[in-house]
């Protein structure tokens, strides 16, 4: 598959279905996750049909400040042991970068991978689609793990 094509595969992927579901500590799904590649921005959306969506990451336009997004491809969960979100880690694919914003409404972001321009060194990234945990048995993050697509590997990231 060539660069653009696995690039459109991505794309397809994210924009048809919610990249993750917020779980309440019993296992029901209290919200779903929308990756908006286009308006370059993560909704947060309520489980029942019609349900309201809120933007909790990027909506300001496609960017590299804090508060915005280019191009996201993947969002994860950080959620206490009783299933409160405490952070949403976004793949801004873009930017080469992995951000994790506050839970607020448009909550301020912070690069916690890559972030130094596109590449292969251990600082870098290229085009991250893909976000994971690694959590201690008390629920600390140990790692976050990366999809780093066009470098063809996946980064393990200290917090």
């Amino acid at each position: 598959m060539t660069r653009l094509g696995a690039l459109m595969a991505a794309v397809v992927a994210v924009v048809t279905a919610p990249a993750a579901a917020a779980q309440a500590a019993d296992g029901s799904v209290v919200a779903y996750l929308v990756v908006d590649w286009s308006n370059h921005r993560v909704q947060r959306c309520a489980p029942a049909e019609g349900g309201d969506c809120t933007t909790v990451a990027g909506g300001h336009g496609t960017g590299s400040a804090a508060n915005q997004l280019s191009h996201q491809c993947g969002v994860a969960l950080e959620q206490a042991a009783d299933g409160s979100v405490m952070a949403y880690l976004v793949g801004d694919s873009g930017n080469n970068r992995v951000q994790r914003c506050a839970p607020a409404e448009g909550g301020a972001c912070t690069t916690v991978a890559g972030g130094h321009g596109e590449g292969s060194a251990a600082n870098q990234l290229s085009y991250p689609v893909g976000i994971a945990l690694e959590q201690a048995a008390d629920g600390s993050i140990v790692a976050y793990l990366v999809a780093d697509t066009f470098n063809s590997r996946v980064q393990r990231c200290a917090p």
